[in-house]
């Protein structure tokens, strides 16, 4: 026999062989790999619907963070100008503080000076006086001869608080 020649009862077997085993494999074989495909593609389809979700809440969470972190950087700063603002006042209170101490300091330093001047004025001034009154008496007890002139410069001298000899 040739190649080329067909036996058609063989060839009727073997097509009906093969349509045999092509329902035999779609029913064995081809549905149930299929379904396994389409059961892992829902997983998939699951897993990648959840990982967006995650990244959607990953990006709310990023969200939040930025916006905390600029919440906090902004209470740090408030609190900085703050504590600088009390750190500026309690500064300046100090300063003028110690400013009034030092004028107390300055005008007691000056009121004693001044009394201390008065008083060497004044002990300056009665010793003056008394040189200038002891003077006085000694030139006219040496220039006077009459007893009312005496008489006269000895009261003007215990008025005076000082007398002579």
């Amino acid at each position: 026999m040739n190649i080329f020649d067909f036996y058609i009862p063989e060839q009727i077997l073997v097509a009906f062989s093969l349509i045999v085993l092509m329902f035999v494999l779609t029913r064995i074989l081809w549905k149930p790999l299929t379904n396994i495909i389409d059961s892992r593609q829902k997983d998939v389809d699951d897993m990648l619907r959840s990982a967006d979700e995650a990244k959607a809440i990953i990006a709310d969470m990023e969200k939040q963070r930025v916006n905390q972190s600029a919440e906090l950087e902004r209470l740090i700063a408030d609190k900085t100008n703050e504590a600088c603002e009390r750190a500026g006042r309690e500064y300046n209170r100090i300063v003028a503080e110690a400013e009034e101490k030092a004028h107390n300091i300055v005008k007691a330093g000056e009121e004693k000076a001044a009394r201390e001047y008065q008083r060497m004025m004044s002990e300056s001034q009665e010793a003056v006086i008394k040189l200038a009154l002891g003077a006085a008496a000694a030139i006219v007890e040496s220039s006077m001869d009459s007893e009312k002139n005496r008489a006269l410069i000895d009261s003007m001298l215990r008025k005076s608080g000082m007398s002579h000899g």
